[in-house]
């Protein structure tokens, strides 16, 4: 899974969409296949995940310029699999802020998923979920816990493999969780267009 949730280096969507997220399968020679990549979110300062995992492997650091790599050990960062919150604190041997990069997070997914939704617009919190390219139904597909922000899967989804879209409103835009959407792209565009009338983006 490449699911890259960047809150401060790539905002790249239409109208005011604040993430694309986009994540298809790949091979790792010790059988994990989920990663992350994400940036620092400008409202809150802090890095999440989205994606709940069981536990983190590998957390490397990137200049989104450079294309520098800083490999992190487990004592320079701390998950919170609650949140999906990553809290990291950078060797003195970086030359660069925290801001300044964005982190390839790899680690085992729940399984079937489980998403927080950070940065959610408490105005504007009606969520978008959608599997295969259908639009899935809230205590059918999937259970939503409000107060916590928190999806899980109710029918069989695994991160790495199947194609899902989730979508959510923040202050600066809106975020698009997502894994391999091309085969329903026009689905997605549709479902993501009613949506997005819904919450007024």
């Amino acid at each position: 899974m490449a699911a890259c949730v960047f809150f401060a280096a790539l905002f790249s969507c239409k109208t005011s969409q604040q993430e694309i997220v986009e994540a298809p399968a790949i091979e790792n020679p010790d059988g994990v296949k989920t990663y992350v990549n994400t940036g620092v979110n400008n409202a809150t300062g802090n890095i999440s995940t989205v994606l709940v995992f069981n536990k983190i492997i590998e957390v490397t650091g990137i200049h989104p310029t450079t294309r520098e790599r800083f490999a992190l050990s487990e004592k320079n960062y701390k998950y919170n699999p609650v949140t999906t919150e990553l809290e990291i604190t950078m060797p003195s041997d970086v030359p660069y802020k925290l801001r300044d990069l964005s982190f390839h997070i790899v680690g085992f997914a729940a399984d079937p998923g489980i998403f927080v939704l950070s940065g959610i617009d408490s105005k504007r919190d009606e969520i978008s979920v959608a599997i295969a390219g259908k639009k899935a139904v809230e205590g059918k597909d999937f259970a939503y816990d409000k107060s916590a922000r928190r999806i899980t899967s109710l029918v069989p989804l695994n991160v790495d493999s199947d194609s899902f879209q989730i979508c959510w409103a923040t202050k600066n835009g809106s975020v698009n969780f997502s894994n391999d959407t091309q085969k329903f792209r026009e689905q997605y565009q549709k479902i993501y267009a009613e949506w997005a009338a819904s919450v007024r983006l």
